[in-house]
């Protein structure tokens, strides 16, 4: 009679440890299934954008004192560059090259330069007095220490006011550190085995650049965040990103800034 209630308590032992491995198993698999139908759809192609580069093909912001030259860029709904111009002033006198403005569909552009190894210092942060709103300049260092200045402002899409945001606020794209530059996605082959941990940690960075910096997207349970569809970011250097001495620093800075305005001033007028 013992050794009988012994096994029915085993067996029952034995069925209970099964159902447990059974449930395990089968949380497991609906975990895993689920991973990969969000990571499935977090592929998806991006939504197209409710303004493209055609909006604004006949768009000309020269002026009396402003030379204009139309750079191409592509036609696509989900191409996020809107239209760019080498702003030339039309005095001969102008020692500096043609500044190139930039208008996007709205996206982080430090992050952004940061993920390509620049140093981005933040050199004025104040407001555009005849349109209210925000300008920010920028000191950028390439990863060979040449230095160039950025300007950059946000826009409203709906009729191109300048709005009172930082542009560091955007989530496109977010980074913590940059890529390695040496370093670029070519799949797994047999080199990779060669410094294991290098690559693999340099594989990671990226993954976690390119996931803005989210756990979500890391994991490819979401979407990665996308240029803004209803904020517009203007940006603007000097073309061929020159190289110019410290001193002349604040020239360079006023004539950006004033091709910058330029192109603002003639969008506010387009609308």
């Amino acid at each position: 009679m013992t050794v009988s209630t012994r096994a029915i308590a085993d067996k029952a032992s034995a069925v209970q440890r099964d159902r447990r491995l059974a449930i395990f198993l089968l949380a497991a698999m609906s975990l895993l299934i689920g991973w990969k139908f969000m990571a499935e759809w977090s592929r998806r192609p991006f939504d197209p954008f409710t303004l493209t580069a055609a909006d604004f093909l006949a768009f000309n912001p020269a002026s009396g004192q402003w030379r204009a030259e139309r750079v191409s860029v592509p036609a696509t709904p989900i191409e996020p560059n809107l239209a760019a111009f080498r702003m030339a002033r039309r005095s001969a006198d102008d020692p500096y090259p043609p500044a190139f403005v930039r208008l996007a569909q709205g996206y982080n552009m430090p992050d952004c330069m940061r993920i390509k190894g620049y140093q981005v210092e933040l050199l004025s942060d104040g407001s555009v007095p005849e349109a209210g709103g925000r300008v920010q300049i920028w000191r950028l260092t390439d990863p060979l220490g040449d230095e160039s200045v950025w300007v950059s402002s946000l826009l409203r899409a709906e009729d191109y006011a300048v709005l009172d945001r930082d542009i560091r606020a955007l989530p496109f794209p977010r980074i913590g550190v940059p890529d390695d530059p040496d370093w670029a996605p070519t799949g797994l082959r047999w080199r990779s085995f060669r410094r294991p941990i290098r690559n693999m940690r340099w594989y990671f960075r990226a993954r976690w650049n390119n996931a803005r910096g989210d756990w979500l997207t890391f994991l490819r349970l979401k979407r990665p965040a996308w240029a803004s569809d209803d904020i517009l970011a203007l940006v603007s250097t000097l073309s061929g990103s020159p190289v110019f001495p410290r001193v002349e620093e604040p020239a360079v800075r006023e004539k950006i800034l004033a091709a910058h305005n330029q192109v603002r001033r003639a969008l506010a007028k387009s609308h």
